[in-house]
């Protein structure tokens, strides 16, 4: 007969059972819960991060994207300012050869109201052009701001994320620990 199956004393069960002694597998059934429980915690710590990340670069794109539009409402309002003014010019000079054919002085009288009321309605014109472009671009760089605190948080959840994982793991594996210590009680 097998040494093993051998029982040492009568009545009693063969040695070979003690090697399936129901508590041990019970701690290394939760020792083993434990470290997959810490797998676990480690995964979704490093989807968090990788989640976080994914929108902290959408966040930069945005900020970029808002940033290139404020440049070109400015540049969109520079042009636009000097289509104006080359207009206002063109008009000017068109009632200055209107008003000279009439054989009138252009530079007093109520000729030069004509061509004063001309250029100022061009500037004014001008301004509101230069104004709303600013504006433009104004509302832009808030969106790039706001893009720019929004990537930085992200980045910053992402960096919580991982640098927190070892604390996470070890308060898991502990907790852990403390439950199969006491199963010796």
């Amino acid at each position: 007969m097998n040494p093993l199956m051998r029982s040492p004393e009568p009545g009693r069960p063969p040695r070979y059972a003690v090697l399936f002694d129901p508590g041990t597998a019970a701690i290394a059934l939760t020792a083993a819960s434990a470290g997959l429980g810490a797998i676990g915690q480690a995964n979704r710590a490093q989807a968090q991060a990788g989640q976080a990340n994914y929108l902290s670069q959408v966040a930069r794109n945005s900020q970029i994207a808002a940033e290139r539009n404020a440049a070109l409402a400015r540049q969109q309002g520079d042009a636009d300012v000097q289509r104006r003014q080359l207009e206002t010019a063109r008009l000017e000079g068109g009632q200055r050869a209107a008003l000279a054919a009439q054989g009138g002085d252009v530079n007093s009288g109520s000729a030069l109201d004509i061509l004063g009321d001309t250029a100022r309605a061009g500037a004014t014109d001008a301004a509101a052009l230069r104004s709303n472009a600013a504006y433009k671009a104004y509302n832009y760089e808030i969106q790039a701001n706001d893009a720019a605190a929004s990537a930085n948080d992200d980045a910053y959840q992402a960096a919580n994320a991982t640098a927190n994982l070892p604390y996470t793991i070890g308060s898991s594996l502990l907790g852990s620990a403390s439950g199969i210590a006491g199963k010796f009680r």
